[in-house]
């Protein structure tokens, strides 16, 4: 693999934790070395999880386990694949598995810049949404959606749009049925490059280090709703949807790209909005999150292992924010935790929180092998008050080819 490949495929500031252990869409190139041939792919994952929260909206806890997922994949066609497999998940401290998921994914490609996935979803981080969206440790109890995937890839625009139907409701059980609809977009405004154009002085063409074209301006927003109801359900408890927005603007400017080192700082500037619907309340509140990100990947000279470090640093304002999946850490509002959850208050004081927000990682990648050491936190400036999380995660993952 080339060296600019490699940095590329580590640097994933954006999302927290680093989640490698997910099945990616496959690209046409691989669905056509993959036709009429069986393989099977082999995934492992040790992991470590704290949640140390200060807020009163949350509890904290703390987890370690083991996953393994094999999976057999088979290329129907150039444009098609089946994938047949297991999740198996154990928590250390349990006699017996916490969890046994089967996973099933039809994969269709019908042209070059788009992907149909049905069953379980192809995901890389939970869509690559952050924390505010997307609590960390759904990586850890919630790993596998099911339902219907469109993903799309062109040179200036990507998306993902997804159907996770969590609970299927069989008819006059007393339950209510609930899934997930999302799509999250990114539109590549400025495009940077890793080489150096050529121009003509006299009649000789000479490399221009200042030509290299360091900056990246991207365009992301992404829309999500989180519904629960039914209507042949037999309890008495209200129709939920939970609505999460967010658009901002992000640039990646690279700053030095020498010998086997690249250094990269962002600057995201995301707003954040929040609405909720039931029969009884139609709340709805917005955050503002700007960030400053760096990231340092090393490639290792002889032996082909990647070193990397990122860091962030962040000022977070919500009013009356809140996120059916997102990090409890960013939550200034919890009118929906009435719906379910006893003992804990459904706002702050004023509905209103500011926070210094920082996260750090380390990672190192060797052949087929993955170690990521995350730490996130958001400090309270009202309440003087600071929340942690901690990730530690182990990976393998290697594909065989059996015919």
């Amino acid at each position: 693999m080339k060296r600019h490949a490699i940095l590329a495929a580590v640097l994933l500031i954006a999302s927290f934790p680093t989640q490698k252990m997910q099945a990616q869409t496959p690209t046409q190139k691989e669905l056509t070395m993959s036709c009429r041939h069986l393989f099977l792919d082999l995934e492992a994952e040790g992991f470590f999880f704290d949640a140390e929260y200060a807020t009163p909206l949350a509890k904290g806890f703390s987890v370690t386990g083991f996953r393994l997922s094999p999976t057999l994949s088979y290329g129907i066609s150039e444009r098609a694949m089946l994938r047949v497999g297991i999740n198996a998940t154990v928590f250390a401290g349990l006699d017996s598995l916490y969890r046994l998921r089967p996973s099933l994914s039809l994969i269709y490609m019908p042209a070059d810049w788009i992907t149909l996935v049905a069953g379980t979803l192809m995901d890389d981080g939970h869509h690559r949404l952050p924390s505010p969206v997307v609590d960390p440790a759904r990586h850890i109890y919630n790993y596998q959606e099911e339902g219907l995937q469109i993903t799309t890839s062109t040179k200036h625009w990507k998306s993902d749009t997804w159907l996770d139907w969590t609970h299927y409701l069989t008819p006059w059980t007393p339950d209510q049925e609930r899934f997930t609809m999302g799509s999250r977009h990114s539109i590549m405004l400025l495009h940077g490059t890793n080489y150096r154009y050529r121009h003509a002085q006299g009649d000789t063409l000479k490399s221009s280090p200042s030509a290299m074209r360091r900056l990246t301006v991207k365009l992301p927003f992404h829309f999500i709703a989180s519904h629960r109801g039914g209507e042949v359900k037999t309890i008495d408890t209200n129709t939920v949807t939970v609505f999460n927005e967010s658009v901002g603007l992000t640039l990646d400017y690279n700053l030095i790209q020498r010998g086997n080192k690249t250094h990269t700082i962002s600057l995201n500037t995301p707003f954040y909005f929040y609405h909720l619907e039931d029969d009884k309340v139609d709340n709805g509140g917005w955050a503002f999150h700007p960030t400053v990100n760096y990231a340092l990947n090393i490639v290792g000279r002889r032996l082909p292992s990647v070193w990397s470090f990122d860091g962030m640093i962040g000022l977070w304002h919500g009013d009356h924010y809140f996120s059916a999946m997102g990090s409890p850490i960013y939550w200034s509002s919890n009118s929906y935790s009435r719906q379910h959850t006893y003992g804990i208050p459904t706002t702050y004081d004023d509905d209103s929180r500011n926070l210094v927000t920082f996260g750090i990682g380390i990672g190192n990648e060797f052949r087929n092998m993955n170690m990521t050491l995350r730490i996130e936190g958001a400090y309270d400036i009202e309440s003087h008050s600071c929340d942690l999380l901690f990730g530690f995660y182990m990976r393998y993952g290697e594909r065989f080819m059996l015919r």
